[in-house]
């Protein structure tokens, strides 16, 4: 009796070097300085803003498929007037990115400074090609 030859695959595992980049940058927001990191991944930005290294809520913000309207969410958050959900969803709206933005904010400001503190990063993301969005 004659045993077949069996034909064995064999796979090769490559390493990929992560697109992964970091940018960090500060403001000054109302008197109060804020330290902001944003986190390119190739399917989503992590935005984090605080002013004592503390992270406390994460909220996204994403585009809809065949839509120029946004949907956002805040995944965790003790911020009673949803100040991540807000920032995300406008940057969202105003980078055109078709890509998820999560966002944690943890800063003392007022409400009425939340305008500067997304200039600021819309700024910041215009300004810096190598973010590769805009």
């Amino acid at each position: 009796m004659e045993i077949p030859e069996k034909n064995i695959d064999i796979a090769t595992i490559e390493y990929v070097k992560p697109k992964t980049k970091m940018f960090s940058f500060t403001s000054e927001v109302l008197g109060v300085t804020l330290y902001n990191q944003i986190l390119c991944y190739d399917n989503c930005f992590f935005v984090v803003i605080n002013q004592d290294n503390t992270f406390s809520c994460l909220s996204v913000a994403m585009s809809q498929r065949n839509s120029m309207d946004t949907i956002s969410s805040a995944i965790f958050s003790t911020d009673p007037d949803s100040r991540s959900e807000s920032i995300a969803n406008t940057l969202t709206k105003s980078l055109k990115t078709s890509i998820p933005i999560y966002v944690s904010f943890n800063a003392n400001i007022e409400t009425i400074g939340l305008k500067d503190v997304i200039s600021s990063l819309i700024n910041f993301f215009k300004s810096h090609s190598e973010i590769g969005i805009c």
